[in-house]
């Protein structure tokens, strides 16, 4: 036997091994959108944790395979050059990002994702180790749909208890996650019906994708109906140009079976959606396609936009940093207000954690460099695959690539206006259908090819091990924290707020980029009256988890502890930002208190009366002009505060009391607020009585 072949039985386990990947793969590709915690934050969240443990355990798997045959045979993507210049950009974005740890943490979800893409495109040898793919691929959308339709029959609960769209959350948290999961994968699916030799396959597929395609239009997202659309027209136009007649003829019986399905599933769908809706938009003075934008929250999305345009604005090369548009948002929404274009917006902004545009939140967080790496992303794979069509001399192929591009196409025009690159679920469908494409079932143009053999190819899969292990760890030790972090909320809404601290501070100990949990550790602290350590958490919060509620309170805190400019400039991003009500009256409290620590009483009443006229139910700002008043010796004014201030006080706590008291369904965190309101009333309560008695 020649010295570099491998011996039988290590050739018929390595044929094993390469069994085994596509079958864990597939297995990972059905569990992922499946997988929820109702312990953690967000449905993604634990999603997210999942994959990584997952791709790190089949990435070892992968070096295993090529350890035991001797040789590492590994194909590289053309892609995989503009990739890197991502990860590059990403880096250099570290330079003027507000949290560098955020930057790492995203980064490091990127490129397991695409080594996932790797795995696939080299696991994936035989056009059956596709139909395994596609069908974990569909059967798990399939039953994510199922999920999600009991939820709107009231049949299994959904996350407010009652029936109809609210209640349609299924396994992705979120009815227009689902929309788009599923949309990506309607496409890719039909090659179950045109290509496996069983037909049990195909005739499971069929009513499976029919199922799908009817969960996508039950959503009622505009967006995943337009991608839709834009897939089909990419479809006959790729058909047009590449003529894969034959599979289509030898296939004929099944697809118009398919086409019959979906044309019924379609009409059910219809009363209540599209076709009457076009009758109703054509009737409208404003145009259809402006009545899909404001229905579909095209205006509110277009805020988030303009937001991310100034944050390239000020960092146009590199970005803020990879995943620090949330960071940034509130300060560069009251920027943007600040334009003209922003006075148009007369309507309250709510924060955003995505920009609800991929390209303008990478164009935001990476800058130019990094767009410049998307772009380059997106070219070299529509190249790829044109070069892939063009070679292939199997029509079947062709035909087959054709319905994997228009799995690409709904993603790519879906983040227009959502962001999928960022959920687990729908990443996971676009980075498989390109591991798909580029895998030698579909040949062996636009790839690299190199081979890794003796201490070369042990160190690489000691490495990938290593980094596998390390990666994993940090993501069970984050999730750990994550469900410290949800159950110390849960305690601190129940009122126990020493065990609230226990478990907050050891959900700190175990992140390795901590960002809200530093907020509700400082709120605990607050009751607690240990000031010193609020403010210490506080500080740690303002650059790792920001909104409203956050500049609220650390502007509130540092008015106390007389850190005047940080509480000033606090309230004047906040009321730069034009928020609600309910935080507008308390930040101009908050510049009222700072106006009196600075001794500009005069500026101060000025600023009560005015809040107070605009408020009328503010108890609160009735309290401090009855003080300011009483310094001044304006006995009957400060009376008249006073007592102002108690009858807006009583009422709320009786409001809040018959709430507890109706005996109806409310939640741990209801609870909490409710309990939370009881206590500061009875406490402002005692203080404005306290204040009658004392005045002459």
């Amino acid at each position: 036997m020649p010295r570099n072949q491998p011996a039988p039985s290590r050739e018929a386990l390595a044929c094993v091994l390469d069994k085994a990947l596509v079958y864990t793969v597939a297995l990972l590709l059905l569990s992922i959108p499946l997988f929820i915690l109702t312990t953690v934050s967000e449905y993604g969240y634990g999603k997210t944790i999942f994959a990584l443990v997952g791709i790190s355990l089949l990435s070892i798997l992968w070096g295993a395979t090529g350890w035991v045959k001797g040789t590492w045979k590994i194909h590289w993507p053309w892609i995989t050059a503009p990739f890197l210049g991502f990860v590059v950009a990403s880096l250099l974005s570290l330079l003027f990002a507000v949290n560098g740890r955020v930057v790492i943490q995203s980064l490091v979800l990127v490129v397991f994702f695409f080594q996932l893409s790797l795995v696939i495109a080299n696991v994936v040898r035989e056009r059956k180790d596709v139909q395994i793919l596609l069908f974990a691929l569909l059967l798990s959308g399939f039953l994510a749909s199922l999920y999600g339709l009991l939820q709107y029959l009231g049949v299994l609960r959904g996350p407010f208890g009652g029936t109809g769209l609210p209640e349609l959350i299924s396994t992705l948290g979120n009815r227009n996650y689902l929309g788009g999961f599923l949309a990506y994968l309607l496409f890719p699916s039909v090659i179950l019906v045109i290509s496996p030799r069983w037909r049990w396959v195909r005739a499971v597929s069929i009513p499976m994708i029919a199922f799908c395609f009817g969960t996508a239009l039950l959503v009622q997202q505009t967006a995943v109906v337009v991608s839709l659309a834009v897939a089909a027209i990419a479809w006959g136009v790729g058909w047009a140009i590449f003529r894969p007649v034959t599979p289509l003829r030898k296939n004929r019986l099944w697809i118009l079976i398919l086409l019959a399905l979906l044309v019924i599933t379609f009409l059910v769908e219809a009363p209540s959606g599209p076709l009457n809706s076009v009758v109703g938009l054509s009737a409208d003075e404003q145009s259809w396609i402006g009545r899909i934008w404001e229905q579909q929250g095209g205006k509110a999305r277009s805020w988030d936009w303009w937001v991310g345009w100034e944050m390239f604005v000020d960092s146009p090369v590199v970005g803020v940093g990879l995943g620090n548009y949330k960071l940034n948002f509130l300060f560069y929404k009251a920027q943007f207000l600040a334009t003209p274009r922003g006075e148009a917006y007369t309507f309250y902004i709510a924060r955003a954690a995505q920009a609800h545009n991929d390209y303008v939140q990478a164009l935001a967080e990476v800058g130019i460099l990094g767009m410049l790496a998307v772009l380059g992303f997106i070219v070299t794979l529509a190249v790829s695959l044109w070069i892939r069509l063009r070679q292939s001399k199997d029509e079947q192929a062709r035909l087959e690539l054709l319905f994997l591009a228009c799995g690409i196409i709904p993603f790519l025009v879906h983040a227009l206006v959502s962001f999928p690159a960022h959920l687990p679920a729908s990443s996971l469908v676009f980075i498989a259908i390109i591991g798909i494409i580029f895998s030698r079932a579909y040949g062996h143009g636009t790839v690299w090819t190199r081979s890794l053999s003796g201490w070369p190819l042990r160190a690489a899969v000691s490495a990938i091990a290593v980094i596998g292990i390390v990666i994993s760890s940090f993501a069970v030790s984050d999730l750990s924290a994550n469900i410290l972090m949800y159950e110390g909320v849960q305690q601190m809404q129940r009122g126990n707020d020493y065990a609230a601290e226990a478990l907050l501070s050891k959900s700190l100990d175990a992140d390795f980029a901590p960002r809200q949990t530093y907020y509700h550790l400082a709120m605990v602290e607050l009751r607690l009256e240990r000031f010193d350590d609020a403010w210490e958490n506080l500080e740690m919060c303002m650059t790792r988890f920001l909104d409203e509620g956050v500049y609220l309170t650390y502007a509130n805190l540092a008015a106390k502890r007389r850190e005047l400019a940080k509480a000033q400039a606090a309230v004047d991003v906040l009321l730069a930002g034009r928020p609600l009500d309910v935080v507008e009256q308390q930040a101009r409290y908050i510049e009222a208190v700072i106006a009196t620590q600075e001794g500009d009483y005069g500026r101060a009443v000025q600023l009560l009366e005015a809040l107070t006229q605009d408020h009328p139910n503010y108890e609160t700002g009735f309290i401090a002009l009855g003080d300011l008043y009483a310094a001044q010796g304006l006995w009957n004014s400060a009376r008249r505060s006073l007592e102002t201030a108690l009858e807006l006080v009583d009422n709320k706590l009786q409001s809040a009391s018959e709430k507890l008291k109706a005996g109806s369904f409310i939640t741990v965190a209801d609870y909490g607020q409710i309990r939370a309101e009881i206590e500061l009333q009875t406490q402002q309560r005692d203080i404005v009585i306290d204040r009658l008695n004392s005045l002459p």
